[in-house]
């Protein structure tokens, strides 16, 4: 009786002085990926000897934004399948039970079909602690991660927040969970604001959005209402309070950078 050969998977992770949590991402998907890509915009802690231990193949490549920097990681991925990871984000051990079956059956569905790309489930952690959500992301959520690099890429994608481009794509499901272990710390959440309303802002500018006084200082807590009270975030505790001071903080910042990119130069006061 003939059988088929399991298909193989390219996994990349994008790294900056990512050591505190990249050990544990890598030795979770290690057994699972037959090539690991990490892409490198610059580390000096031990993000690049961690992954060298781990055997992993390193390119660098100077950070601009993140979907042009996940469109060169992809562009040299050389397996069929591929999953993207963040830094922070470790495979649960049934998840790679999982991935290691949907090889061996060449990423087949029970129905027999073969889809574009999985999306698979994302839990989010904060401060150690699961949340309810972590703007902009309700938790937990299904994000697509596992694709056919033939098929679905990040062109054309926003250059934050990004995603693979799912026009016509034929897309399962996969529910047990990548565990997002974004932030440890309050220094660790406030350490990404000012990269992410930059580029929020000039995402914003690209597509020829507008700010105003009223978007940036009642539009945040407004959002603040949304996040924090209507989705739930008060029942987390002391975390979901520091997230949704973060929520004010983040949108607050991007129109604020939105304007002054609008305008050049700062009013007059």
């Amino acid at each position: 009786m003939m059988t088929t050969a399991p298909s193989t998977l390219s996994c990349y992770i994008l790294t900056y002085n990512s050591e505190r949590r990249l050990a544990q991402v890598l030795a979770s998907i290690q057994q699972v990926a037959d090539e690991i890509l990490i892409v490198d915009s610059g580390s000096t802690d031990q993000t690049l000897s961690i992954a060298r231990r781990f055997g992993a193949n390193i390119l660098t490549r100077s950070f601009d934004n993140f979907r042009d920097q996940r469109i060169f990681a992809e562009s040299h991925c050389t397996q069929p399948w591929v999953l993207a990871l963040d830094s922070d984000e470790v495979v649960s051990e049934a998840l790679g039970k999982r991935l290691q079956q949907l090889k061996n059956t060449q990423f087949q569905t029970e129905a027999g079909a073969t889809p574009d790309g999985f999306s698979i489930r994302r839990n989010w952690f904060f401060m150690g602690q699961p949340v309810r959500n972590f703007y902009p992301v309700k938790t937990p959520e299904f994000i697509v991660r596992l694709f056919q690099r033939e098929r679905l890429s990040h062109r054309g994608s926003r250059i934050i927040h990004e995603q693979l481009q799912l026009d016509g794509a034929r897309i399962g499901q996969i529910n047990e969970p990548i565990l997002h272990y974004s932030c440890d710390s309050i220094d660790d959440l406030y350490a990404k604001i000012g990269l992410y309303t930059k580029l929020a802002a000039e995402d914003m500018h690209a597509k020829s959005e507008l700010s105003s006084w009223l978007k940036i200082y009642a539009y945040p807590w407004l959002i603040w209402a949304r996040w924090h009270l209507l989705y739930g975030g008060w029942r987390d505790g002391a975390p979901g309070r520091i997230l949704g001071k973060y929520v004010r903080d983040t949108v607050y910042l991007k129109y604020l950078k939105l304007k002054y990119l609008n305008t050049d130069k700062p009013e007059k006061t």
